[in-house]
């Protein structure tokens, strides 16, 4: 099934499309999710090892040769400015009531066009996308330092499902 290109306006002056990643987007996919990344290593010390641009290159392009795996790419003024990296599961955990589940892996918009619209643009073609792929549900996982991406995630229609904890035992 190949994917629909979306395509909205952010403003009078400004559209954006959204479409399916290539392995010619990886690289620049990779620079946003390492932004993404780097945000993570530097709040959460204890709990992520720091990572590079070329390990989030190496993740980005075996995602995008995983069949169930999916990234979309949001384009503004010809440059990506925006990703979401998807996956789609058949057969969730028994006792779920949803037969088919999507999950958001990876989020992020460059920090340079951030506040403009593209994240809930970006949002909103990945939660059709999913469905046109059969999925009933979506889930993703926010940490609790990210305040900014929690607000975004609720403001959307996203609610809080369980809460995992953790305290590191180990000296520092």
């Amino acid at each position: 099934m190949a994917s629909p290109a979306f395509t909205e306006r952010l403003n009078m002056n400004e559209e954006i499309e959204i479409a399916e990643a290539g392995l010619t987007d990886a690289a620049a996919v990779a620079k946003l999710s390492y932004q993404v990344g780097k945000m993570h290593d530097e709040a959460l010390p204890d709990y992520f090892y720091p990572t590079g641009e070329r390990e989030h290159l190496d993740i980005i392009r075996k995602m995008l040769k995983d069949e169930k795996a999916f990234v979309l790419k949001a384009v503004c003024g010809g440059k990506i400015c925006g990703f979401a990296c998807l996956y789609v599961q058949d057969r969730p955990r028994k006792g779920f009531v949803c037969s088919k589940i999507g999950y958001i892996y990876n989020f992020g918009v460059d920090e340079a066009c951030r506040g403009r619209g593209i994240g809930t643009k970006l949002l909103t073609a990945a939660e059709e996308y999913l469905r046109q792929k059969g999925v009933e549900a979506v889930d993703l996982n926010v940490f609790c330092f990210n305040q900014r991406a929690l607000s975004f995630y609720k403001k959307c229609g996203y609610g809080e499902i369980d809460v995992n904890l953790r305290k590191v035992l180990r000296e520092k």
